[in-house]
């Protein structure tokens, strides 16, 4: 198979495109020729496609080693029927196609099989987050997009809140690695060689807070993060939006968002306006936008969140009776897609119930799933699959048709993208046939991806409370896979997506406010256990690829740092409060100076996997963040040391009490949460200067 150099080199000069696989180089490539007559269709993506899987792609008459014929049908079904040298391929759609020459390819040493699978869903795709800091290089999206064809997917959503240009407005994400029009008219462009519709996902209400609070904007905002509806300027602004759009885009496909805009028209718009009811002025606000889309032949979804709570009278988004009927007020156009977005909750049942609900709606629904790719540093693997279960089979029994996965990057895009992997490929394989089983899973990650699945959801651990009592039940050790879904039916996965990973390693070693909120001792051995065991992946497989090397690579250290530095704040505090004055000592000298250098090298080494995955705009904010970690190490061992030569009299910080962050009674009895904020971790001090 083709290797991570030649593929860069083969086909990187025509499309921009970035590494694909760590796969091996093959000593000769063999060849292979499209029969079907769909050549002009088919066959510039083809030769893409099966250089990537170290295959050559060659006219008939020059005797290629295999045939390649496809024919397209109007059933929902894809089939692979190979006998010697020669194939068939029945699909649908296009997309289809290209997953029927990876079932090709990976049973291509057979001298004869037939593969058969129903098609689920119309659109299966992924959600790529591209305004939280990082933004995608084109060659990142050219990346997944060829990652996407081999699992049949044709759908790919990018974010973009104020991250692509709009002519007249240069302040609209300004030095923040917008894209230009003629990028995403070429991923636009490279995407259709494989069937993948690109979908942009605007916000023309709320969102905005990083455009908000520019100067520039300060006239088109209302309140929080939401948009000023009904002045000349914002319409203005949306309408150059959705004219971009139209323009980059030939999918005529576009989501306007419009979610979680909980205050809309409770600030300037009231002052000008008076009290006007939500659903009312969403109502008025999505028409003059569907006018906009419909001038531009662009057929609109939003979230359904602000609609759904509106017209069931409900004030919580997931709190609505499964038997509760619209209120039908402010009904919108039946032609506004609804896309039910859920994360959290578990069990199939829940799922169908809420689908149901959007159902009695009577608008085109989707369903987004999400990665759990925004819990932290780390992904929360085993919580993402296990609301992907549930979620899915209810979609394939309610009949929903449109789906896709969500990876966002909340609060930086501190986890890398390449974490998203393991739910791409259960979305994918969720579209075609059965419920996929693990060797199936395993099977089309190692072919599709050139890698392995465990090794990503070892990822897990980071953050995973379960993870070592699943171990000891676990009897096969690392070579076996802690994180399927059986896993999830014994309750060790993650359920409340806890993530220590991230407040251990934020959190200050002298006033951390997280003590009381985890167990630093417990999970200290937990990250040593994690550190043992990515090293043992890392030194004992020949088959990693470099991408591979360099993602779990990175983990390593973190791993090392944080089996410090989980409880480094509650050994210091000890020492001092107990007059250690040599473990003080050891602790400043060894501990924190350790903490510091591991600090400075997972830096550096996340900076160099953001800066394939990611434009460098927005890496200054991991860089500001991971300096401090390394700076408040250095810092804590310079205030002991000052303490233990006499230089100050106290540590006073190590006095004061520390206090559990929220009460028993504030988590309403569940004492397992999440924080995703580091501002909220790194400091009870006010960084916001306000």
């Amino acid at each position: 198979m083709t290797g991570l150099g030649t593929l860069r080199e083969d086909i990187g000069r025509s499309f921009g495109i970035g590494v694909l696989l760590g796969k091996e180089s093959m000593m000769e490539k063999k060849r292979i020729s499209l029969a079907g007559g769909e050549e002009n269709i088919l066959g510039e993506g083809a030769r893409i496609f099966l250089k990537q899987y170290g295959y050559e792609w060659t006219e008939k008459e020059n005797k290629p080693d295999w045939l390649v014929t496809e024919k397209f049908v109007k059933e929902k079904k894809l089939k692979v029927k190979k006998k010697g040298r020669e194939c068939v391929i029945f699909c649908q759609k296009k997309a289809h196609f290209y997953r029927g020459l990876s079932l090709f390819l990976q049973n291509i040493s057979k001298e004869e099989f037939e593969i058969e699978e129903k098609v689920n869903f119309c659109s299966n795709g992924m959600m790529m987050d591209c305004s939280r800091n990082g933004v995608p290089t084109v060659d990142t999206i050219k990346q997944y997009v060829v990652r996407m064809a081999s699992l049949g997917m044709n759908r790919l959503y990018l974010y973009m809140e104020d991250t692509l240009e709009i002519q007249g407005y240069p302040f609209w994400g300004y030095l923040r690695g917008r894209y230009s029009k003629e990028e995403m008219q070429e991923c636009d462009g490279f995407a259709s060689l494989f069937g993948i519709t690109l979908v942009p996902c605007i916000q023309t209400l709320a969102h905005l807070r990083t455009a908000l609070h520019l100067p520039a904007f300060a006239d088109y905002k209302d309140i929080d993060d939401i948009l000023l509806l009904e002045e000349e300027k914002t319409k203005a602004l949306l309408s150059g939006l959705i004219k971009t759009v139209s323009e980059c885009f030939s999918g005529g496909i576009v989501h306007l968002g419009m979610d979680e805009a909980a205050h809309l028209g409770r600030g300037k718009y009231m002052d000008l306006h008076g009290p006007e009811k939500g659903a009312k002025l969403m109502k008025k606000h999505l028409e003059w936008l569907m006018e906009e889309c419909q001038k531009r032949g662009l057929e609109a979804m939003i979230w359904s969140d602000m609609y759904l709570r509106l017209n069931f009278g409900a004030e919580d988004y997931y709190g609505i009776d499964k038997d509760a009927l619209p209120e039908g007020e402010e009904n919108l156009s039946k032609e506004v897609g609804l896309c039910y977005w859920d994360y959290y909750n578990e069990g199939k049942e829940f799922y169908k119930n809420y689908i149901r609900l959007h159902q009695r709606l009577g608008n085109p629904l989707l369903f987004a799933g999400g990665a759990w790719t925004w819990n932290g540093v780390a992904p929360c693997v085993s919580r993402a699959m296990k609301i992907s279960y549930d979620a899915l089979d209810a979609c394939m029994e309610t009949g929903t048709e449109d789906v896709f996965v969500t990876a966002w990057m909340d609060n930086g895009a501190e986890t890398p993208l390449q974490t998203v992997l393991p739910l791409l490929l259960l979305y994918g394989e969720y579209g075609f046939g059965e419920r996929p089983d693990r060797e199936r899973l395993e099977e089309r990650f190692a072919f599709c991806f050139g890698k392995g699945l465990e090794q990503y959801r070892l990822l897990d651990a980071f953050d995973n409370p379960g993870y070592q009592e699943w171990r000891k039940e676990d009897m096969g050790g690392y070579s076996r896979n802690h994180l399927y879904h059986d896993m999830d039916d014994n309750g060790y996965h993650n359920r409340y997506s806890v993530n220590p990973s991230k407040t251990f390693l934020y959190q200050d070693n002298l006033m951390g406010m997280f003590g009381k909120m985890y167990d630093g001792k417990e999970m200290e051995e937990q990250y040593m256990q994690l550190e043992k065991e990515l090293g043992v992946m890392l030194s004992g497989q020949k088959g990693l690829g470099e991408e591979e090397k360099e993602l779990f690579g990175y983990y390593l250290i973190l791993a090392r740092l944080l089996s410090i530095k989980a409880n480094a704040g509650e050994r210091i505090r000890e020492a001092y409060q107990s007059g250690n004055r040599e473990g003080l000592k050891a602790l400043a000298e060894n501990d924190l100076e350790m903490i510091a250098a591991l600090a400075q090298e997972l830096n550096r080494r996340r900076e160099a996997i953001w800066m394939k995955e990611y434009k460098p705009f927005g890496y200054e904010v991991l860089d500001i963040r991971l300096a401090g970690v390394r700076q408040r190490a250095l810092s804590a061992a310079h205030r002991i040391q000052s303490f233990l030569s006499g230089s100050i009299p106290r540590i006073q910080e190590l006095e004061e009490e520390i206090l559990p962050y929220k009460t028993e009674e504030m988590l309403e009895g569940d004492l397992q949460h999440g924080f995703y904020l580091w501002e909220r971790i790194v400091t009870a001090g006010n960084i916001d200067g306000v």
